[in-house]
């Protein structure tokens, strides 16, 4: 077992290996995951494990050390200390586990990362996902329009971001709430 990065009672993150990525891209294409994030070639997700300036990882389930999805930030070697939550990806929706990854993001971002600025983008057409950012804490910034082309569509992502004092003032409203 690869050592963990942060844990909590739930689920524990680690660095995603090579040998994990079957998993990450059969995730990555799922039909419940395909229309919200970006499917990345092997090598980009290679890329990703190898760079100084990115993370890459897994979502471990912490009572039998099963996958249930990967994170992806990047930004961390930025001199303005901004990190970038890139993908979030959970392949067993409504039980909880991407709250308490959102949670766990924000304590490595800000504790042990030691960022100031913790942002990101989501696609206007998944208000699941943005009322679990909400609800953790991070504010609505502004929309950027029509800003990803995706086949013949453009689409447009809303940008959400939380400053360490934001972080540091909030309280959770529960231990391990299902997303809503």
């Amino acid at each position: 077992m690869t050592q963990a990065v942060v844990e909590n009672q739930h689920i524990r993150l680690r660095q995603t290996a090579p040998e994990d990525l079957d998993w990450v891209i059969a995730t990555e294409q799922h039909p419940d995951n395909r229309e919200y994030v970006y499917n990345w070639p092997r090598e980009r997700h290679l890329a990703g494990i190898a760079s100084e300036d990115e993370k890459h990882f897994m979502i471990m389930r912490v009572e039998d050390d099963c996958p249930v999805g990967y994170v992806i930030l990047s930004g961390l070697a930025s001199e303005h200390q901004v990190i970038s939550f890139d993908r979030i990806t959970i392949a067993e929706k409504g039980r909880g586990y991407g709250r308490q990854t959102v949670r766990l993001i924000k304590q490595l971002c800000f504790e042990t990362y030691k960022c100031h600025r913790l942002w990101l983008d989501v696609f206007d057409f998944n208000p699941r996902a943005r009322r679990l950012y909400e609800s953790e804490g991070f504010v609505f910034e502004g929309t950027l329009r029509e800003c990803k082309k995706k086949g013949d569509d453009f689409l447009s992502m809303h940008v959400l971001s939380m400053l360490e004092r934001e972080y540091r003032e909030w309280t959770p409203v529960d231990d391990f709430a299902t997303e809503r």
